[in-house]
């Protein structure tokens, strides 16, 4: 809106909220593009029956952009519900994972949502299936859990490093920051830079606790979503994933070459009773 005024873009103070005060101080409906399609089905074949896609509070369809290490990338219409391991391995989706190579990790929903690895992507820590929707996806919280988010749905196999796909979104993050709040100008930077140089051989064991540190300083702390975009895939990936972050560190000249690989990031979780105990 910002923009649209001639003014720089900027994100705004609210309340008052767009539906109050928008473009030129008038109410302004901000919807994207996909939640406004949604409505021709809804009117045409009534909320009742388009309820009846999906599963639970998740109802309708939602297009997933799939990309990454599958043999199929493209954008999919699919019907809320389906499970993720169906919609990665199955000919009508994503035809499972290209090269013959196996899966590491998935950004479900996103740059912006938390990372995820193989065992905890296709199943919950209850061991149920983990389904394409936004209840299932968010199980467990952040703890165990990630987001359907936008349905940018990056598939990564044991080839990809962590790290570097970490910096990178980091980086993007960090450019696309607008600077008005000082958490998210200055955080992205740091992060953008303490990731840069754990890639690059020259990290420290403190690193990964400060890259934790400076995310907490950002989420929750900024005028827009923003500085929680960038903070979330970065604290996800330390949590999930923290011994490839160790391993550059203590392995900074090999990790310029080669990459951590698969490691344990696809074995069966344990049960919760062995978890309790």
């Amino acid at each position: 809106l910002e923009s649209l005024e001639g003014k720089r873009g900027n994100p705004r103070i609210k309340p008052p909220f767009p539906a109050i005060a928008g473009l030129y101080g008038c109410p302004t409906v901000v919807n994207n593009v996909e939640s406004i399609a949604a409505v021709v089905p809804i009117i045409n074949e009534g909320g009742d029956e388009y309820a009846k896609l999906g599963i639970g509070r998740s109802t309708g369809t939602k297009l997933i952009s799939a990309s990454g290490n599958i043999k199929k990338p493209g954008v999919y219409e699919i019907d809320l519900g389906v499970p993720v391991e169906e919609f990665i391995y199955s000919d009508e989706y994503c035809g499972g994972i290209a090269n013959g190579k196996r899966l590491k990790a998935v950004v479900a929903g996103g740059s912006s949502v938390p990372i995820l690895p193989a065992n905890l992507i296709l199943k919950t820590v209850n061991n149920e299936a983990r389904l394409m929707s936004y209840e299932s996806l968010s199980d467990g919280g952040f703890a165990t859990g990630t987001m359907l988010g936008s349905g940018g749905f990056v598939v990564l196999d044991e080839d990809q490093c962590i790290v570097r796909n970490t910096w990178n979104f980091s980086r993007f993050y960090h450019h696309e920051s607008c600077g008005q709040c000082s958490p998210c100008r200055e955080g992205t930077g740091w992060m953008e830079k303490v990731l840069h140089r754990l890639e690059y051989g020259h990290g420290k064991m403190s690193d990964m606790d400060l890259l934790v540190d400076v995310s907490k300083k950002i989420e929750g702390n900024t005028i827009c979503p923003l500085g929680d975009a960038a903070a979330w895939p970065v604290a996800s990936a330390i949590r999930h994933f923290r011994d490839e972050f160790e391993w550059h560190v203590t392995n900074g000249q090999e990790a310029i070459t080669r990459n951590y690989g698969l490691a344990h990031y696809a074995d069966p979780l344990p049960k919760l009773e062995t978890v309790a105990s």
